[in-house]
């Protein structure tokens, strides 16, 4: 089973939604055969319709002169066409602030049209009533960005960010979400750990608390810069603990689901048996210019264009089949070092989700040996929510 997706969420009643369940069955049966050449197509997409942002935040991965694309309509297009009947869940911008689309209403009335989910990330600075409107009824999950959970913090993280002006939207949000729906949705807020603001865990669970939040999630940090490095958790892993457990404690108390890094473990804690990643048989990441990748961590080169070919084409072209392929055979083919997205599998290998720990990038990257991570990504279901 994909963890990414819940097909609960589903609306049992959409013309299409028997379509997306036989395609994703298909999914998992060629999953659990070692199938490497698929009759189903990916039940989520992640779609870079925007790499723009209107905040500056250090860790961010893009450099803020770079931002400002934007996805075309065209190859929107192409991808509702090629895609949406048999897609279960969508997840928008996954390196930019997906409100800042400029079709973003176009993007969720197609998904609600075609009975598509969505999964967003967001700062929540344009979340106004009418885009809470939009995706109201396709919101399975949303996880809007707080690096912090006091004003100072916040804003010298986020910066053009506004404290109170996040806070009220999401309250606005949760209110919304708490009167009707997505069955089973949720709200988080969602932090990335820094040296510099993960003694606020704690607090975070209170303003979740305070917001009408349902989950704190809380990341460790991806550095991209050298300047980034002295925001990583590496040297200080020790003082993380006490503040884990304490954030934990808030969350048993208020009733807030905690979906946390664990403190330290090695990449052989997390990796002692092969992995074997499920996502390129249920989830593709489709660029702004119509590039695939199996995922947004591959940086190699994409698998094909969606101008150029079909995307079924590319989705069973020799160049997957062969990722597929080196998976099961404990050969992947292109870099997956360093990747905390894959698990530690059952024998029946089964998909976990874990989350990704700290890891410094200098200009020579680091072996594998000596990446460490946060350990398998614990889903603590302390407030009836996961």
């Amino acid at each position: 089973m994909d963890p990414y997706i819940d097909i609960d969420a589903l609306d049992p009643d959409h013309p299409l939604t028997e379509l997306k369940l036989e395609n994703y069955a298909s999914s998992c049966h060629s999953y659990n055969q070692r199938s490497e050449q698929l009759q189903s197509l990916p039940s989520k997409i992640i779609l870079q319709t925007t790499d723009d942002c209107n905040l500056n935040c250090p860790m961010c991965q893009i450099p803020w002169e770079e931002k400002g694309r934007q996805m075309s309509r065209f190859t929107f297009n192409k991808v509702v066409d090629e895609l949406f009947d048999t897609l279960v869940e969508l997840h928008p911008s996954n390196l930019g602030e997906p409100m800042m689309s400029p079709w973003f209403s176009t993007l969720c009335a197609k998904m609600k049209e075609k009975g598509v989910l969505l999964d967003i990330t967001t700062n929540g600075s344009l979340l106004t009533t009418k885009r809470i409107d939009s995706i109201l009824p396709i919101a399975r999950d949303v996880k809007i960005s707080f690096d912090g959970a006091s004003k100072e913090t916040f804003e010298r993280i986020r910066v053009n960010g506004r404290f109170e002006t996040i806070c009220n939207n999401t309250k606005s949000l949760a209110k919304q979400m708490n009167k009707g729906g997505v069955n089973g949705s949720i709200l988080s807020l969602q932090m990335t750990l820094m040296r510099s603001n993960f003694h606020e865990l704690p607090k975070m669970v209170d303003l979740a608390h305070q917001l009408g939040a349902d989950r704190v999630k809380a990341y460790h940090m991806f550095s991209f810069s050298e300047k980034m490095n002295e925001e990583s958790l590496m040297p200080i892993l020790e003082e993380y603990t006490p503040i884990l457990m304490e954030a934990l404690d808030r969350g048993k108390q208020l009733g807030i689901a905690m979906e946390c890094a664990e403190p330290v473990a090695s990449s052989s804690d997390i990796l002692p048996e092969w992995n074997v990643c499920h996502l390129p048989w249920h989830e593709s990441w489709i660029d702004i210019d119509g590039s695939i990748f199996a995922c947004h961590s591959h940086g190699g080169d994409s698998f094909g264009n969606i101008h150029n070919q079909p995307f079924k084409n590319i989705w069973n072209s020799d160049k997957y089949q062969l990722i597929r392929k080196g998976f099961f055979e404990k050969s992947p083919v292109w870099n997956c070092n360093g990747c905390g997205m894959t698990c530690k599998k059952s024998t029946e290998h089964q998909p976990v989700p874990i989350d990704r720990e700290s890891f410094l990038f200098s200009k020579k990257p680091k072996p594998i040996s000596n990446v460490r991570w946060s350990g398998r990504m614990k889903q603590f279901d302390l407030g009836g929510s996961s």
